[in-house]
């Protein structure tokens, strides 16, 4: 653990320490609260559940304010020196910002896993050690003296016992069996119905030559079994002690004198010479189709995936590598699952087994005879398996052998989410590095380099799909002339994409159609409308919307397209399902959705993106105000479900993507007023977390589209917005030009309140350039138009930029008098993050007044406020405030901790000139 590092401890008596310093938590319900916390690091726990643990079913009518407490208690317990906070608050919950490795069963559970993986590779004494080290994290039972939730408790013990396991499996591999006897005696005592333990147990006898105990130990064992829950012990375990039993297993069948060897199919296709990337996954399923561990039933790889993804290419790459560890047969059939006619299982059933000499005359016309016969003609052989393009469950479940020593590959457009036997293998696009390697070997000649913007815009338009590569390959390798240049000018266009990505048989369009056309009529519809979305990453309700559904059947639909793998899950979103359709498929659904009528199409687009609108005007009354953002306009809203922006900054920070691609479909559509409705609602967000790039990319693409619609009122809303961007970035004459040009537009229309807004910026463009007077006279201007419209946030707000201007030219009595109104303002709004704001001015108004301790006392206040608003930003301007204020205080140590920190924000922002004071204080520091 690095110096100055959190660590956080929960096998054992809850504990938090820094820099290797125990950190004081507090009261035992303040230990509880933190417990609760840390079982569920890096998630939210609502203040209910908090109440919940610590009063269950009678809480005290002031529950909500003493958790609050607790958490501001725990805030001060964990913070670091410099000021960062582990405990974040997203409105009624808090989260512990604590990453894997900060945590002890973070790092159990990585010990555990690198063990595991040097085990399953026979590197045995390195196994024991990782497993050693996980163990010694344990420092007595988990979470002692903290009543939680008793699951909890059971399933990290359960983890102990599976690690001691593995340490006894790794540590028997190396002859350690005398040793471990009396070891594994007492974790046998311990958790006595423990299969593996008991096994373990009796081979440690065993190999010890203590063979009538090994046994009395099965016996005992069993009749516990028997006796106290009614079951019988495994066939594993059976199987162990019958070695312990016998000598040998006697004569095998083919030492039989009528055995005759049968014939060794081998029906593997050629595999593709230029295959290229997964080498990862690659070889994880070799180690699991050569892996020889006893296994009673053979494993079963599911690859799924979308047309052209190269699920085929994979599977028959693996079949081919592994095929000397299946020296009686390798099988292969195609299913034809994407067909109009897949191969019924009967069919492939007497394919298989005439490949293993069965007559034709003699194959059983039923399916469960056949079925029966194929799986006795493998038992007891290594034969493997490929079934290319499975059409579903229903289709498999005939074919799968029984035995151990057998093993399948399959392949398939459908999830097989029903079939009890097999592990699903998800086959993704290529990784972009697997993308250009395969470019680059398709085209030849180096192209990549010498071509690297082309080529990047090529691999960015196939989308890593290993179809629409081999056709770029196959089209600039037949000598047509055709260049990487070319092919990323004819791909940029996306109704003409799938037109050009086709070569002889191979073709994306076609591919992609087999899925297309085997979807219900509704389903299709569903699919082409995802033609219509902005993005290609889309919430569940966007689909519903498009669609004109209900949301469950929408649901239902969507779950049908994902186990097609038409659509993937992305996640859960800010609370509702998002999923992502592949570039190409998007450009399939687009050249599907033209043949709807153009009015249709246009609702559609209008209904949609107003959906995003809607939810981003309820997001944004969920953040603290801001005076950027203007009254609602004309654009058509559609009302959607609120709750699904009950975590607002969750669903922005989820939604971004989408509402930036949605004010630039919006503006191609030709709705300026949507689009700069969607930016400047949005905008509260932005500034909110410091995302600059993206605010500015959305204020510009809006106000073209603004510009071109004639829409005055949002254009010089936008004005306003980049003007605020180019303020932070301390690029002034552009702040001033976008500025005095969104008060004379609003001037010109006589809209007081853009007026007001206009002047609020170029008050702090006048403080920022030195000219406090002109500040303060802007000041008023603009005090005396929210006055007149009765903004009382604008009043609060243009008060504390007064005061500001003020304290600047020494006039400390007029600053104190208006943040005071500014304050009682702020408390008429109930708006804490406004408090925040003239609590920092009354600490700048206090060192004026040479009162630095009165001044921390304001800053330490105003930056608890905004760290529970999880404002880091604003947060980062009042920890320079208190470096400075600890500069003056003579405290060197703390004022460089602090500065440090918000110079690093600072400068992550862009926030060149806030950088600079941090970084003047801390060369002053450093000289001194």
């Amino acid at each position: 653990m690095g110096s100055g590092e959190r660590f956080y401890r929960l096998l054992g008596e809850p504990s938090a320490e820094c820099a290797g310093v125990d950190l004081p938590l507090g009261p035992p319900q303040a230990r509880r609260v933190f417990a609760l916390l840390l079982v569920e690091a890096g998630q939210l726990v609502s203040c209910d559940r908090i109440i919940d643990e610590l009063w269950g079913g009678g809480p005290p009518s002031s529950a909500k304010v003493q958790v609050q407490g607790l958490i501001s208690g725990l805030r001060r317990a964990l913070r670091s020196p410099w000021g960062d906070q582990p405990i974040l608050t997203k409105g009624a919950a808090y989260l512990l910002n604590a990453r894997p490795q900060e945590t002890d069963t973070g790092r159990f559970s990585c010990l555990a896993a690198q063990g595991r993986e040097l085990l399953a590779r026979g590197c045995l004494r390195e196994a024991a050690q990782r497993f050693r080290e996980a163990l010694e994290l344990w420092r007595g039972p988990v979470l002692a003296g903290v009543p939680v939730a008793a699951a909890v408790i059971a399933h990290w013990e359960d983890q102990r016992l599976s690690v001691l396991e593995d340490r006894a499996e790794a540590e028997l591999g190396l002859g350690e069996h005398d040793r471990l006897v009396p070891e594994l005696r007492d974790m046998f005592a311990a958790a006595p119905f423990r299969e593996r333990t008991c096994g373990q147990l009796m081979t440690a006898l065993a190999r010890a030559g203590r063979m009538a105990e090994a046994l009395d130990v099965y016996g005992k064992w069993r009749r516990r079994l028997v006796e106290e829950l009614g079951i019988e012990p495994s066939p594993a375990i059976r199987a162990l002690q019958g070695e312990m039993l016998c000598d040998s297993s006697g004569m095998t069948a083919r030492e039989h004198p009528a055995y005759r060897e049968p014939p060794v199919p081998s029906q593997l296709p050629p595999g593709i010479a230029d295959f290229v990337g997964r080498d990862a996954l690659v070889e994880e399923l070799l180690a699991e189709l050569t892996s020889d561990d006893g296994r009673d039933t053979p494993p079963v790889l599911l690859l799924t995936g979308a047309g052209g993804i190269g699920k085929s290419s994979l599977a028959v790459r693996l079949a081919r590598r592994v095929a000397g560890a299946y020296p009686d047969g390798r099988l292969f059939a195609a299913l034809r699952g994407t067909t109009n006619e897949p191969r019924s299982p009967e069919a492939v059933l007497a394919g298989f087994l005439r490949a293993f000499g069965v007559p034709h005359d003699a194959i059983p016309a039923d399916i469960d005879e056949s079925a029966c016969l194929f799986r006795s003609m493998v038992h007891g052989r290594r034969v493997l398996l490929v079934l290319d393009d499975a059409a579903g469950e229903a289709q498999l479940r005939p074919l799968l052998p029984a035995g151990g020593g057998c093993a399948v590959i399959v392949t398939s457009r459908f999830a097989l989410d029903g079939l009890e036997l097999g592990r699903p293998v998800p086959v993704d696009v290529l990784a972009p590095a697997d993308a250009a390697a395969l470019l680059a070997r398709l085209t030849g000649n180096g192209e990549i380099e010498e071509e690297s913007v082309a080529a990047q815009q090529v691999l960015e338009y196939c989308g890593g799909l290993p179809l629409a590569l081999r056709i770029v390959g196959s089209r600039i390798g037949d000598r047509s002339g055709w260049e990487l240049a070319d092919v990323a000018i004819e791909l940029s266009v996306e109704r003409r994409r799938l037109d050009w990505l086709c070569a002889g048989d191979l073709a994306v369009r076609s591919s992609l159609a087999l899925g297309y056309r085997q979807l219900a009529p509704d389903r299709q519809r569903l699919f082409r409308r995802l033609g219509l979305l902005p993005a290609a990453d889309f919430p569940a309700w966007a689909a519903a919307v498009a669609d004109g559904g209900e949301s469950g059947a929408i649901a239902v639909a969507l779950e049908d397209l994902r186990h097609r793998h038409m659509i993937q899950p992305v996640s859960r979103g800010a609370g509702a399902p998002r999923y992502r359709v592949h570039d190409l498929l998007r450009a399939f659904a687009v050249e599907e959705v033209v043949a709807e009528p153009e009015q249709d199409r246009a609702d559609t687009v209008e209904r949609v993106l107003g959906g995003w609108l809607w939810l981003a005007e309820k997001a944004t009354d969920r953040l603290p105000r801001s005076v950027l953002r203007p009254g609602p306009g004309q654009a058509t809203r559609t009302r959607l479900d609120e709750s699904l922006v009950a975590d607002p900054l969750s669903w922005f920070q989820a939604e971004l993507p989408a509402i930036e691609a949605a004010v630039s479909h919006a503006a191609d559509a030709g709705l300026g007023e949507l689009a700069w409705e969607l930016a400047v609602v949005a905008a509260s967000y932005f500034d909110h977390s410091g995302l600059y790039a993206e605010w500015s990319r959305c204020h510009r693409r809006a106000l073209d589209a603004a510009r071109a619609s004639g829409r005055a009122r949002g254009e010089a809303a936008l004005l306003r917005g980049i003007g605020q961007i180019h303020l932070y970035w301390d690029d002034y004459p552009e702040a001033a030009r976008s500025l005095t040009e969104s008060y004379r537009i609003s001037e010109r229309i006589d809209d007081p309140a853009g007026m007001a807004g206009a002047l609020t910026g170029l008050c702090v463009l006048a403080r920022s350039t030195g000219r406090p007077e002109e500040s303060r006279a802007t000041a008023k201007r603009a005090l005396t138009i929210v006055t007149e419209i009765g903004d009382v946030l604008g009043m609060a707000h243009l008060r504390t930029s007064h005061a500001v201007a003020s304290t600047e030219l020494g006039l400390l009595d007029e600053a104190e008098a208006e943040l005071d109104e500014a304050w009682r303002l702020c408390a008429e709004l109930d708006d804490e993050h406004r408090m925040a704001h003239v609590l920092r001015r009354q600490g700048q108004l206090h060192l004026r007044r040479r009162d630095p301790r009165g001044a921390m006392s304001c800053l330490h206040r105003a930056l608890d406020l905004l760290e529970s608003l999880g404002d880091e930003l604003c947060a980062a301007q009042v920890r320079l405030d208190i470096g400075r204020t600890y500069t003056i205080l003579g405290k060197t140590k703390a004022a460089t901790l602090v500065l440090t920190g918000a110079s690093s924000q600072f400068t992550g922002a862009g926030n060149r000139s806030s950088a600079a004071a941090c970084d003047r204080l801390l060369g002053a520091l450093s000289a001194s």
